[in-house]
């Protein structure tokens, strides 16, 4: 995770200063060559402007998220942003160089462009929130299945030789269960989870024939919700 939030930082860093030489390139170019700066030229000169603080807003927005997968979605809303501007600083030179043109012309087009980029934005900013909240409710579900592993893995250390090899089969069980997140499997988690704590107890008073009967309870638990865990997807 800390390598993903470094990831991000430096390529919005990064992102941030190509945007400033951009901006004050362009500004030199545009104020140094003599345009005639009539209304074509400042309709392209401020859409153009505009790109660059959008593409600045973005870099910031698209990297101050947590994860892996959320910085890859922060790529793609840059990918639409970049497109946007590379296209707008182009249009807004021609307009500057067109200024014959009705600039009105200019502001439909530009707004056009504009339109297109923020409705790209929004899509793949839609897909990144879903893949964001997807990504929480599996930490979440993995984080429940590894406890209840740990808590079984204490068990069988602290459980008579004898009885060790049914906590270690069930350890295994749940270490490969389906870490899968859904309401309709409350029911048998709550199930499992009660039978965990009447384990504990049967470990604990070296009770061998109820640890036994619960390790295999549990079992069948554990595949019943796999089995049901498969027919959720």
């Amino acid at each position: 995770m800390k390598f993903a939030k470094n990831m991000g930082m430096s390529l919005a860093r990064m992102s941030i200063v190509v945007v400033f030489i951009i901006t004050a390139v362009y500004n030199v170019v545009v104020f140094t060559i003599p345009f005639n700066r009539v209304g074509g030229f400042w309709t392209g000169y401020g859409f153009s402007m505009f790109a660059l603080a959008l593409m600045a807003a973005v870099c910031f927005y698209a990297f101050d998220r947590e994860g892996l997968r959320s910085k890859v979605y922060g790529v793609s809303l840059l990918s639409v942003v970049w497109c946007y501007l590379i296209v707008q600083l182009i249009f807004g030179l021609l307009e500057m160089i067109l200024y014959f043109v009705p600039f009105q012309f200019g502001i439909a087009l530009n707004a056009i462009l504009l339109g297109a980029c923020l409705i790209g934005l929004i899509t793949v900013n839609a897909g990144k929130e879903e893949v964001e909240r997807i990504d929480e409710k599996i930490k979440e579900k993995v984080f429940y299945i590894k406890t209840l592993q740990t808590d079984v893995e204490s068990l069988a250390g602290r459980a008579q030789d004898d009885l060790k090899k049914p906590l270690k089969d069930l350890v295994e069980t749940i270490r490969y269960s389906d870490p899968m997140n859904s309401p309709q499997l409350a029911a048998i988690e709550n199930k499992i989870e009660v039978k965990t704590a009447v384990l504990a107890e049967a470990v604990d008073s070296s009770d061998g024939d109820a640890v036994k009967a619960l390790c295999n309870e549990m079992q069948q638990l554990f595949a019943e919700r796999n089995r049901k865990c498969k027919i959720l997807k």
